[in-house]
């Protein structure tokens, strides 16, 4: 059980850091494009077209907190299937 849990752990790692990678490249291009040739503001307010709810960032760090929060509660159970699924069929060769 103890190794069934570790390789679980490691394949949700690993969709993290795939997570990360995505939204540091997101926010490297907001960086390089929005902020470096325009100079534009570092808040950035997050709301749904359809409510009147709506909150505020203040800089990448905060905004690259809420992406990857975001992006892990809405993608990680759908990526650690599909990745589980994979070593699977990639043990079968074996």
């Amino acid at each position: 059980m103890k190794d069934t849990n570790a390789i679980d752990k490691a394949i949700r790692q690993k969709c993290e850091k795939e997570i990360w990678f995505i939204v540091d490249n997101f926010l490297n291009e907001i960086e390089t494009k929005l902020r470096g040739e325009y100079n534009n503001s570092s808040f950035y307010y997050l709301n749904s077209p359809n409510s009147k709810v709506k909150f505020t960032v203040m800089g990448m760090e905060q905004l690259k907190t809420v992406l990857n929060g975001m992006l892990i509660e809405s993608h990680i159970e759908a990526m650690l299937s599909v990745k589980s699924q994979e070593l699977i069929k990639k043990l079968e060769l074996i």
